[in-house]
């Protein structure tokens, strides 16, 4: 395999320095029976010393920043994740702005999206948060279907989830996506039919549709273990993701990325930053950042986080620098999820990676039909291979 080197493009602003920000506000009305993300059940004295934690290290990280480049820092896309953010109330949603506001400057923001529950969303705070420059508004809604929510532990019921989405448009949110769930326990066919049907009427601009992972740890995947709880078989699963692919693609929101769906313009900016594998700054307990070929991770642990955050500003619990042939084949397998694909002779003067002779897998997946060369010269993960792509991906690294 011969060496690789970066090429001259590999130094531009967009590789190096920051163009997103990611923001973890971990606090939830209640956990998920699937979730292994770092949160915790919302109380008003941790929230407090979260935000002050938080400041500490922003003002400390995006400092570095500041003196790096000479200039505040101006990111493209801010995302609010968690948790969910809108489990803060008004008042801490405006501190959380204020010290936002302080360490970053907000002019250049094209996308500000939050993460929210339909059972903590009311049109006061949504009309906040439009104030407040947010213009992106994401529903963790995973179905409408009584007893999958109840299944997943969700606290919004189903006419929640309308009534979120139909708030939001009232409030002035011109960009809605939404979270489904595909391949759960006792979830039809007919039942994923419906959701994707609501989903397709209410006329949302951009839908995440995850498979279910069973995450360690996880009440789910407790229940599985004990026999309470029966995984549908992979056959199930993969017609699930057929399913979703053919429904939303014909209902005008064409799949752009393995699991995310929008309509044309609507695709979700943030992320693309993170599947072309630019530069962003992720702030807050397990976030995670990559910036000048150097991938920290915060700690996961709250109480680890608050407290390396409140002492020093730094809580990363751990980083890597990426060598050059790692740092292209990582973009090659991130680039890949998306379905417009590579192009061999652009990814080679980008990232010094020649992915036609040094990467063995590719013939074998071309044969199968798993990879396609489309017209305009670009290897895409095929619609046959969609739904194994994961195992794919894995053969690029």
């Amino acid at each position: 395999m011969s060496a690789v080197s970066p090429s001259a493009t590999l130094t531009t602003s967009a590789i190096v320095f920051p163009q997103g920000l990611y923001v973890h506000l971990p606090f939830c009305a209640a956990l998920c029976t699937y979730c292994d993300f770092a949160s915790e059940v919302y109380a008003a004295a941790r929230a407090q010393r979260y935000l002050k934690a938080l400041e500490n290290e922003m003002r400390v990280r995006v400092g570095e920043l500041a003196t790096q480049s000479g200039r505040r820092f101006a990111p493209r896309t801010i995302f609010l994740g968690g948790g969910t953010p809108s489990a803060l109330n008004i008042r801490e949603l405006t501190l959380f702005f204020d010290l936002l506001r302080r360490h970053v400057d907000l002019d250049a923001i094209e996308e500000f999206t939050i993460e929210a529950n339909p059972g903590s969303t009311d049109a006061a705070k949504l009309e906040f948060l439009l104030k407040q420059g947010v213009n992106r508004i994401s529903f963790g809604v995973q179905s409408f279907q009584p007893h999958l929510l109840k299944l997943l532990g969700r606290v919004h019921g189903a006419d929640q989830g309308r009534e979120a989405i139909s708030l939001a448009r009232k409030a002035g949110f011109t960009n809605i996506s939404f979270d489904l769930m595909h391949g759960l326990p006792t979830q039809s066919l007919d039942d994923l039919r419906r959701d994707l049907n609501e989903a397709v009427q209410l006329g949302t601009d951009h839908i995440s549709a995850y498979g279910l992972i069973y995450e360690d740890g996880t009440p789910l995947k407790g229940a599985v273990e004990r026999g309470m709880v029966e995984k549908l078989p992979p056959e199930e699963e993969r017609e699930h993701y057929l399913l979703v692919m053919e429904t939303l693609d014909a209902a005008g929101l064409p799949q752009y990325e393995i699991s995310n769906y929008a309509k044309p313009g609507r695709e979700a900016q943030h992320n693309l930053i993170y599947w072309h594998n630019e530069a962003y700054l992720g702030v807050g307990v397990s976030a995670a950042s990559f910036a000048q070929y150097v991938r920290a991770t915060n700690h996961h642990e709250m109480d680890a986080y608050m407290k390396a955050a409140e002492s020093s500003g730094q809580p990363a619990a751990n980083s890597e620098t990426l060598e050059p042939e790692a740092r292209a084949r990582e973009s090659l397998i991130l680039e890949l999820r998306l379905r417009a694909g590579v192009n061999a002779a652009e990814f080679l003067e980008r990232w010094g990676l020649d992915i036609e002779r040094d990467c063995p897998a590719l013939p074998k997946y071309l044969r199968e039909g798993l990879i396609e060369k489309a017209g305009n010269g670009r290897y895409r993960i095929s619609r046959l291979g969609m739904p194994v792509a994961d195992g794919i991906l894995s053969e690029f690294v």
